[in-house]
């Protein structure tokens, strides 16, 4: 049959030197750009250098190179450019997003005088197909006599613009500041009001420090729309043909959030909210034991092991990363009773919750929020959500731990090997039953059933195959795997869990140790693949983080 790929949509999202000022702001920036790829969308991002980067280079340069017009000086400046590329895709690899790093060469980005002239549009959109998200260095570019050079300063906007209308699509200047506002918000006195919209000529007097000249007289000419924001607030200004009104701005309420288990992930995410003291406060953390955790150098005011006092931190938000279904359940149910918005990784929990329990969130006008309980930094429950109605089959790795540890017993590892290094590296409990055995996999089945297929199923109702003590009697075809597939057909709907010798050239087979791949199937013909780690705290992190940012910018 031949594979009909479903077009997706793309956004380039420039990060401008303001949002990439410390290490840490690589982070933040994954964050934006995995918000985004959960949305559907592939990415495109343009990185500035980072904080004073371009002025430490420059001052080597002028040590010991001739002049400031030296041919050779763009090729120590773009290291700048390129560094800053690297670490995002660091960043985004961490969390189990995926990245891959082009140069200007690699995209035929070509200058004359300073001047963007082309780009290999066809290499661009190839490398979105197979990567999702592309990394690429703004400011530079392949210039006469194939020499690099460098764009005029806020070359970067200019990058994100003119490949932005290479590619047919939205881009967006993310800066430190929310948007173009009447006057600097950061200058003393009221709050100045923001405009929704502005046009190219209103901006250019209002707004000349935060945009390229160069970029905005480009996208004027062009008439090509593009947005200016900062990293994780939703709302913005669209910059085009019209001005629109100047709005109130609010700064997000600060959000009380309590939660429920702090090991690998739960520790993971009380280390992000607490790097956004502005934005989100724990207040308390239900744990089976105190002196661990204070041990460990939390504060002995966060923790609790009473579950009322978890009530009367009146918390906005709950977070769950605890493991059984119960007393996780029953504590979800109180909260969402008490208007409590909850965020679960418990899958387990929420797939025997169902239904009945997200029409009780809904009917509580509450969220409740659970991307991070299957797939990890794959957004699969975000897919279903989107395309429910449509999807006839879903193939999928849902368990990162198995796939790692397949993937190691395939090279000649022992299982017990397999088994340990997979719990070394964070990704399998010190009891692995549910993942080895497919209690995990088989919760998140029934996830994917609920969400994208309106089918709810008992666990029972899976066909497994476990992978406890699995041994290879002979070398693989390809490569072994355990797939999730559940599937609508004229017989109804049904689910399995099993082993299976992939190709090689098959999507799911070329997925890596702790990666996850998934495939989904539409009822005109239409495929969609999406692929993340399926494993390991930080990409689950970040998914609960997702969800909290979504909870925030709603408040």
């Amino acid at each position: 049959m031949k594979e009909n790929q479903m077009p997706v949509p793309i956004i380039v999202l420039n990060f401008g030197h303001s949002v990439l000022r410390n290490l840490d702001d690589y982070t933040e920036a994954a964050s934006e750009i995995y918000r985004h790829y959960r949305q559907g969308q592939n990415v495109v991002a343009v990185t500035s250098a980072q904080g004073d980067q371009t002025d430490i280079l420059l001052a080597e340069a002028r040590q010991i190179g001739p002049d400031e017009d030296a041919k050779n000086l763009p090729e120590l400046i773009q290291l700048g450019e390129r560094r800053s590329a690297a670490l995002l895709a660091l960043a985004l690899e961490r969390i189990g997003a995926p990245a891959f790093v082009r140069q200007a060469r690699d995209l035929g980005l070509k200058a004359k005088k300073s001047t963007l002239v082309d780009l290999n549009t066809n290499q661009l959109e190839i490398d979105l197909k197979n990567h999702d998200i592309v990394v690429m260095p703004g400011h530079v570019a392949i210039g006469e006599k194939d020499r690099t050079v460098l764009l005029a300063e806020g070359g970067a906007d200019m990058t994100a613009i003119y490949v932005a209308k290479r590619l047919g699509v939205k881009a967006k200047l993310l800066k430190d500041v929310e948007g173009v506002f009447e006057r600097d918000p950061k200058s003393s006195g009221p709050q100045p009001k923001r405009y929704n919209k502005i046009s190219y000529d209103d901006a250019k007097k209002v707004a000349a420090p935060l945009i390229s000249p160069k970029a905005l007289e480009f996208a004027k000419k062009h008439q090509i729309e593009f947005d200016l924001g900062t990293p994780g607030i939703s709302s913005g200004t669209t910059i085009g043909k019209l001005t629109g009104k100047l709005t109130e701005t609010t700064t997000p309420k600060k959000l009380r959030i309590a939660m429920m288990g702090c090991g690998v992930v739960g520790g993971g995410v009380y280390r992000r909210i607490k790097s956004h003291s502005e934005r989100f406060e724990v207040v308390k953390i239900l744990v089976r034991n105190t002196s661990k955790y204070i041990d460990q150098g939390y504060k002995p005011e966060e923790l609790t092991t009473n579950f009322q006092e978890i009530l009367e931190s009146n918390p906005d938000v709950f977070i769950d990363v605890s493991g059984p279904v119960e007393p996780a359940l029953e504590y979800c149910k109180l909260m969402i009773e008490n208007k409590v918005h909850i965020i679960s990784a418990n899958k387990q929990a929420i797939a025997e919750g169902g239904l009945p329990l997200i029409n009780y969130a809904n009917n509580k006008n509450t969220q409740l929020l659970f991307s991070s309980a299957a797939g990890g930094g794959m957004p699969v429950l975000e897919m279903c959500i989107r395309e429910k109605g449509r999807i006839t089959r879903v193939e999928a790795l849902l368990n990162g731990t198995t796939n790692y540890m397949l993937d190691e017993i395939s090279s000649g590892k022992t299982y017990a090997d397999a088994l340990a290094d997979a719990q070394r590296k964070g990704f399998a409990e010190t009891d692995p039953t549910a993942d080895v055995s497919g209690l995990d996999s088989a919760a998140k089945i029934r996830l994917v059933a609920l969400l994208g297929f309106d089918e709810q199923i008992d666990t029972n109702d899976i066909q497994r195959d476990t992978i406890e003590n699995f041994s290879l009697s002979s070398p693989p075809l390809g490569a072994i795997k355990r797939i999730s597939t559940c599937w609508k057909d004229i017989n109804g709907f049904s689910s399995k869990l099993e082993l299976k010798d992939l190709s090689l050239n098959n999507f799911i087979a070329q997925a890596d140790g702790e990666e996850a791949h998934a495939i989904f199937y539409f009822e005109d013909g239409d495929q969609y693949k999406i692929r993340g780690k399926g494993a390991g705290r930080w990409p689950t992190t970040e998914s609960v983080m997702a969800d909290l940012y979504d909870i925030s910018n709603l408040e």
